[in-house]
């Protein structure tokens, strides 16, 4: 594989395997980051996206997670090497509100230049859809979580990237 290739397992965590749990079951991912058991839990999901890979394309590093306020869950996986690797993941799951599924996704950004675009995801009648904001940020937590918590639950206008 080609360093600058998306690595199947990473790209299978954050866009599959952890979306489909969040954005079902996003009370799972809390009740683990309550309970103290959610790295445990992103490990699983992790060896999950890399089943069925050949040794060799199986990384041994893991991902990580923890809460943030009372309703959302950051998961920072392994380093992300190549679009659209994700830097980090927010699910975010208030009362009564749709699940919010945020990435920061590696990125060609401007001038080609290596960049982190937001992006996210939302359940619709035709299964789990994908939107890239537009937005370039620096792959840093501080600014991923700032503006991921300002996304709206379902974008106005859901245009699949």
């Amino acid at each position: 594989m080609n360093t600058t290739d998306a690595r199947r397992q990473h790209y299978a965590f954050a866009h599959a395997v952890l979306r489909d749990l969040a954005l079902t079951a996003p009370e799972r991912l809390l009740a683990a980051a309550l309970d103290g058991s959610l790295d445990a839990g992103l490990r699983a999901l992790w060896r999950q996206a890399g089943a069925g890979l050949p040794p060799g394309e199986q990384s041994a590093e893991w991902p990580a997670g923890r809460l943030v306020g009372h309703d959302s869950v950051l998961v920072t996986p392994p380093p992300a090497v190549a679009p659209p690797e994700a830097h980090f993941v927010l699910v975010t799951a208030p009362l009564g509100a749709p699940v919010r599924y945020a990435t920061l996704e590696a990125s060609p950004g401007p001038a080609g230049r290596p960049a982190a675009m937001l992006c996210m995801w939302a359940m619709t009648a035709d299964g789990p859809a994908h939107a890239s904001t537009l937005q370039f940020l620096p792959p840093r937590e501080d600014r991923f979580l700032d503006a991921a918590m300002e996304l709206p639950s379902v974008p106005p206008t859901f245009a699949l990237s």
